[in-house]
């Protein structure tokens, strides 16, 4: 019982982090933090998901205490799309203020610190008390405003998240090669090759199905134009990554990087297609349209594209928490200061007779910018937010969720930003010859 309670009491100050680390090898402060984030947005993720679950309005319903004959028009609100929307804006909410209080936190010696890295019982109940009173908020104007801000905000994760891709097959890359450098070993260069005719076989099939499903028809001018459009991009990018010039300033760039951004662009030019609000050039149009229902407590049909984009979150954001900030382009993401690469590396003190340790590697310097991953967390939700809803726009006659063309162009530009973003790694060593980009 005594360590029932320990435990327990552990979870109002920074050991908290600590416990989830518990069956794991010791680690730092700065680490520990961002995992206890991370499992946060998991969380939130998973509690959206579940109330999109067919039925699980009905089911809450039976609750006397939820719904009573006095209490119709909060019922509305504990499921579906509706609950998803309060459920986001609470994570949001919370992590918008965390990031304002976190602004220039230079060292876990400021009191604001202990905040960040501790006091987890109470910042979870915080949050779990802003969903409770999201849950009464029955003006109809806040779903249809808070959209808008999902929109925007969930293009700017979007964003993000194409920085940790294009690092991560960077990286991949990278570390493939000198594995196949050091070992001549066969088995590393039939994986190279192997994946990234996977990933190249992936998008042309793509290509093929957008031309015959969603620009078979004489008026699909945008499915044919966008498919074409991101199809020569794709294939400019590849042929950069290979050139001499490329080559030579950095050897390590090619043909897988350019096949795992070539397949997400498609991912990203799918997502935008099947948003199109035209049945004739959109073939899930006629089952996407709106809910299953009448009303803004119905149930969204959990679509292929919906749990791709779950999953890349998913990712993304346990590759955000675990990468080392001294890695360039993740401590550039979260603006980590001069003492990153001390903090990163400082080695750890002798492990406890338990067998784990969390210590504080930020006492002369932060590893991260807290204020900046505080925001990333933020920019996560509402990409839950957006991706459980399909990104459709609420009708105001209906209350019902559509496709709009404000979804395709934002996908759009998500996947025009992901082809830039990577030419851009490629051709800024060349350009700049004087800068260090290793």
């Amino acid at each position: 019982m005594g360590c029932i309670i320990s435990s327990i009491a552990c979870c109002f100050c920074n050991a908290a982090a600590g416990l989830c680390c518990a069956c794991m090898p010791s680690c730092k402060n700065s680490t520990s933090t961002r995992i206890m984030n991370g499992v946060i947005v998991l969380i939130i993720t998973v509690l959206s998901a579940l109330c999109l679950a067919p039925g699980i309005g009905d089911l809450l319903k039976r609750i006397p205490a939820l719904c009573s004959e006095t209490q119709k028009s909060y019922c509305e609100n504990i499921s579906g799309y509706s609950a998803v929307y309060r459920i986001c804006f609470a994570g949001a909410i919370y992590y918008f203020f965390m990031s304002l209080l976190m602004i220039r936190v230079s060292s876990s010696r400021d009191c604001r610190a202990h905040i960040h890295n501790g006091f987890w019982f109470f910042k979870i109940a915080l949050i779990i008390g802003t969903m409770i009173g999201a849950f009464f908020i029955t003006d109809q104007q806040f779903i249809t405003t808070w959209m808008f801000f999902g929109i925007v905000l969930g293009f700017l994760y979007i964003l993000v998240q194409l920085v940790l891709l294009v690092d991560f097959a960077h990286t991949w890359n990278e570390v493939w090669v000198n594995a196949y450098e050091e070992t001549e070993s066969r088995i590393y260069a039939c994986a190279l090759l192997f994946t990234t005719f996977f990933f190249y076989g992936l998008s042309i099939a793509a290509v093929v199905l957008f031309y015959i499903y969603f620009g078979n028809a004489d008026a699909c001018v945008l499915g044919k134009t966008l498919t074409s459009f991101n199809l020569i991009l794709c294939v400019i990018a590849t042929v950069v990554s290979i050139l001499p010039a490329i080559q030579e300033k950095t050897p390590r760039s090619g043909l897988l990087q350019s096949s795992i951004i070539t397949a997400y662009v498609m991912f990203l030019t799918w997502s935008a297609l099947i948003n199109v609000p035209v049945a004739a050039c959109n073939p899930t149009h006629h089952f996407n349209e709106t809910t299953s229902g009448t009303t803004q407590s119905s149930s969204l049909k959990f679509t292929w594209n919906t749990g791709i984009s779950l999953v890349v979150l998913v990712l993304s954001v346990i590759y955000a928490c675990i990468r080392n900030s001294s890695h360039t382009a993740v401590g550039k993401l979260t603006m980590g200061g001069e003492d990153i690469s001390r903090a990163e590396t400082g080695s750890a003190p002798e492990t406890s007779q338990h067998g784990q340790t969390v210590w504080d590697n930020e006492k002369d310097g932060v590893a991260y910018s807290y204020s900046m991953f505080n925001f990333m967390m933020m920019l996560a939700i509402m990409y839950v937010m957006m991706s459980l809803t399909q990104w459709y726009k609420p009708s105001a006659e209906t209350m019902l969720l559509g496709p709009s063309y404000a979804s395709v162009w934002v996908k759009a530009a998500s996947s025009w930003c992901c082809i830039a973003l990577y030419v851009w790694t490629l051709v800024a060593p060349v350009v700049f010859p004087d800068r260090d980009f290793s």
